[in-house]
C-alpha cells in the first residue's frame, strides 16, 4: 500500500523538491503520494509542477497532491516532513 507523506512548508522549490528526490531514490517509496502544503499557492503550484516532472520523467508511480489547507495535506498521512522557513526571508539572512 502506498504512504502518504505529508511536507508542511511544501512549496519549497529547492528544499522540498531535493528531499523527494531523495525519497524516490528508495524503492519502497518510489510509489508514494506526497502531499505538499504551504501558504503560498503560487509556490505550491511551481515546487508541485516541477516534482511531477521528475516523476514522470523517472516513470515512478508517485502522485503529488497540494493545498493551502494544513488538515487537507495531513489527513491520512503516515510521515509529515515540517519544513517551513519561520521568519522568512529577513530571518533567513541571519543565517547566511
Amino acid at each position: 500500500m502506498p504512504l502518504k507523506i505529508a511536507f508542511i512548508g511544501g512549496g519549497s522549490l529547492g528544499f522540498t523538491r531535493r528531499l523527494i528526490q531523495d525519497l524516490l531514490c528508495v524503492p519502497e517509496f518510489q510509489d508514494s503520494h506526497f502531499s505538499l502544503m504551504d501558504i503560498s499557492k503560487r509556490n505550491l503550484d511551481m515546487t508541485a509542477a516541477l516534482i511531477k516532472r521528475d516523476i514522470e520523467f523517472n516513470g515512478f508511480p508517485a502522485k503529488v497532491s497540494t493545498s493551502t489547507e494544513r488538515k487537507t495535506a495531513l489527513l491520512g498521512a503516515d510521515y509529515v516532513f515540517c519544513v517551513i522557513r519561520q521568519g522568512g526571508l529577513e530571518a533567513f539572512k541571519l543565517d547566511i
